[in-house]
This record gives C-alpha cells, sequence and structure tokens, in this order.
C-alpha cells in the first residue's frame, strides 16, 4: 500500500481500492431532544397566575379572619357526643351566660351533680352547686346556667362534661359532648 500525502488522498484511495465510502451522517430522527421553551413557559404562568393566586388567597383568608365567611352561622345549632344525658335546648347570650336544658336518657332516675363547660381554648367553668334529679325519660325541671364567658358573638362551640349520680344505686358517671351555634 503506498503512502498518502494528505488526507484527500487516503479518502479518494480507499474508495477507489477498498470500494469502501466514507460514512455519511444519518438525518437526525424526529424525536430527537431540541433545546426548547417549556421550562420558560412553565415560569411565565407561574409567574402570571401565580401572583394572582396568592393574592386570591390572601383575600379570603382576610374575610375569614373578619368573620365574613362564618362557618358556624351555616351549620346552626347542634349536639353531639351525648349518650346517656342529651341537651334539649341551649342558648349562648352575647354576655357570656350559658343556659342548658336536659334530658335524661339513662334509663334509670339519675342527680345531675355538676357541668363543665369549655369554650374554644378557654378555661372551663364549672356549676358545682347542681342536685338536679330527673327522672328516667324526662326533662329536668329547671335550666343549668353557666356564666364568665365574656362577651361573645358570632358562632361557638362549646365541650360540656356533665357529672351525674344513678339514683339507684349511687355510682358517679360523666357524658361528655359538644353544643355549637349562634350567639343570640
Amino acid at each position: 500500500m503506498a503512502f498518502c500525502k494528505d488526507q484527500t488522498e487516503l479518502e479518494t484511495s480507499r474508495v477507489t481500492v477498498h470500494g469502501w465510502q466514507p460514512r455519511q451522517s444519518a438525518p437526525e430522527p424526529s424525536w430527537t431532544v431540541r433545546p426548547s421553551r417549556h421550562g420558560q413557559s412553565a415560569l411565565d404562568f407561574l409567574m402570571t397566575y401565580g401572583w394572582a393566586l396568592l393574592i386570591m388567597t390572601l383575600v379570603i383568608v382576610g374575610l375569614f379572619s373578619l368573620g365574613i365567611f362564618d362557618t358556624g352561622s351555616f351549620v346552626g345549632t347542634r349536639a353531639t357526643g351525648f349518650v346517656q344525658i342529651s341537651p334539649v335546648g341551649w342558648q349562648l347570650t352575647p354576655d357570656g351566660t350559658l343556659s342548658i336544658m336536659f334530658k335524661n336518657n339513662a334509663g334509670t332516675d339519675i342527680v345531675i351533680t355538676h357541668v363543665n363547660a369549655t369554650l374554644g381554648a378557654g378555661l372551663p367553668k364549672t356549676n358545682n352547686t347542681l342536685a338536679i334529679s330527673i327522672p328516667n325519660g324526662e326533662q329536668a325541671p329547671s335550666n343549668v346556667m353557666l356564666t364568665g364567658f365574656g362577651t361573645q358573638s358570632g358562632s361557638y362551640t362549646i365541650r360540656i362534661a356533665i357529672g351525674y349520680n344513678d339514683s339507684t344505686t349511687g355510682f358517679p358517671y360523666t357524658d361528655t359532648g359538644t353544643l355549637s351555634g349562634k350567639v343570640t
């Protein structure tokens, strides 16, 4: 084989001598990754609509904190969790007085000895001077009053614990639940 002086002579000699042709580059497939602007589009979308969503979220949170969207006003009054003694009616006044009427569902005569009520994260208010006898299946002859909840407005949720004794056995029991409603 003869030595070639330059690259073109080498290429032509291979083509003519061995039948070899230089490899031609294949066309680029259509599925190859090309530089795109998807990242830029996503960033533009977030910057444009992200600020609008942030402002809308702040406005809605502000309206909730001002009490415009008071969820308690949509629910109405509700008592949950009570089993043996159920509140038949209750009212929380704007001056912070809670009045509750109870019904005995315990299956025996009972005597209510105390009622604890906790409004939100506040300290519980207790009425320990009770001795209300309620026959089986009957309502209490009087309301239980608890005061000292401070000035109230809007909706509320109060956790109640009712202490009572079984009149037949004398054993003490506790029934608990939650009252919710709107201050009236």
